[in-house]
């Protein structure tokens, strides 16, 4: 029985480590998280294509929250927070005519890369539905290698915390499939000023302090408006 214990532990480790091949065989639920970035000029295209996407996957089998925004000081860029059911039916939905042409018109507008990223749930909670004009946050968090055990331990406490701030709608860790060391925070506000004020709490300077010194890279937090 302990050899039959060991064996899928090592088979889960094998299957994490290879990341979106792990997904692909998990039916778990997955959060793709997206950032589009397209010339400036190009935003108020790229923006009804992105809504129109968001339209669409949104009432695609196994979709269960689609949220999208624009950056505040970059308008574009764009962000899109996908929560499905398992990977497989996010591929779905991506092998369709839908999918194809909102890529194949968004790409000649694009200024960098589309930048898609494959995530599991670290500490997820519930989410209220975020309103057009509410604020939407996402940060890419990096800890070195050493420090995954703290690191993914002190960032699951801080959501875990943040939930409770006034107008917080949403606040969730996710760990990207292929990278056990980068985090993606997912945060949803009612407004800016209540963000501020949580910007501006004891816990969020405690938080950045102590995480500091196991970053692997600059903590980069990305504001946007939901669109």
């Amino acid at each position: 029985m302990f050899r039959s214990f060991l064996a899928a532990v090592v088979t889960m480790a094998g299957l994490f480590s290879t990341g979106q091949i792990a997904c692909a065989q998990d039916a778990s639920p997955v959060t793709i998280v997206t950032y589009a970035e397209v010339a400036p000029a190009k935003a108020a295209e790229a923006r009804i294509l992105v809504i129109s996407y968001a339209e669409a996957a949104r009432k695609a089998d196994g979709a269960v929250q689609i949220e999208i925004g624009q950056r505040i000081s970059d308008p574009g860029h764009f962000a899109l927070v996908e929560q499905w059911k398992s990977l497989a039916a996010k591929q779905a939905f991506a092998s369709t005519d839908t999918y194809t042409k909102y890529r194949a018109a968004l790409d000649p507008l694009r200024s960098a890369a589309y930048d898609e990223r494959i995530h599991g749930a670290l500490s997820v909670g519930p989410s209220k539905p975020a309103p057009k004009g509410a604020i939407l946050v996402l940060t890419h968090v990096d800890v070195i290698p050493t420090q995954v055990e703290p690191g993914t331990a002190k960032v699951k406490a801080f959501v875990e915390e943040g939930r409770k701030a006034p107008g917080n709608l949403r606040f969730d860790d996710n760990v990207q499939a292929n990278r056990k060391n980068h985090f993606t925070v997912v945060e949803a506000w009612k407004s800016q000023a209540e963000k501020n004020a949580w910007i501006s709490s004891k816990t969020v300077r405690t938080f950045r302090e102590e995480l500091q010194p196991m970053g692997g890279a600059l903590y980069d937090e990305r504001v946007f408006k939901v669109l």
